[in-house]
């Protein structure tokens, strides 16, 4: 059981990386093309850019579909209350309407996107915080005193 808790907090603390390299990537592409000047070639050579850090943002969002699974996985062998495990599958459920909303098509609702992964890095820092297994023995969470 302390095994599962510790990878819940292993798999927690590879999803926020992977959450801050998904800002830094998209960043990344939206500054590339923001940058270029105002002709064609560099704006083609721009989006060429920002196509790679667009494509590497996508694959990581596909990681970090692993990783929850991971997550929901160790909250069941770790034993925590059905609320983390409830919560961590609901980490998922933000995740395919994160996918979703990327390719609504409709502006006003793909910018939605931006809202609900700020949703999602809150719940994955709660979930990190709330339930770490590294914390000295005898120590409880601020919450549970």
């Amino acid at each position: 059981m302390t095994f599962f808790r510790k990878a819940y907090s292993v798999a927690c603390v590879v999803l926020m990386i992977q959450f801050v390299a998904q800002l830094y990537f998209v960043a990344a592409a939206i500054l590339t093309i923001f940058q270029a000047d105002d002709n064609a070639e560099d704006v083609y050579s721009a989006f060429k850019t920002a196509d790679t850090f667009a494509g590497l943002h996508r694959a990581n969002g596909d990681l970090i579909a692993l990783t929850i699974l991971v997550m929901v996985g160790c909250s069941f062998g770790s034993r925590y209350p059905w609320r983390t495990t409830i919560l961590s599958g609901i980490l998922f459920v933000l995740l395919v309407i994160q996918s979703l909303l990327a390719y609504m098509g409709i502006p006003l609702v793909s910018g939605l996107h931006g809202v609900n992964a700020l949703i999602l890095i809150g719940l994955g820092g709660y979930l990190t915080g709330r339930n770490w297994a590294f914390r000295q023995v005898g120590v409880a969470p601020a919450a549970a005193r």
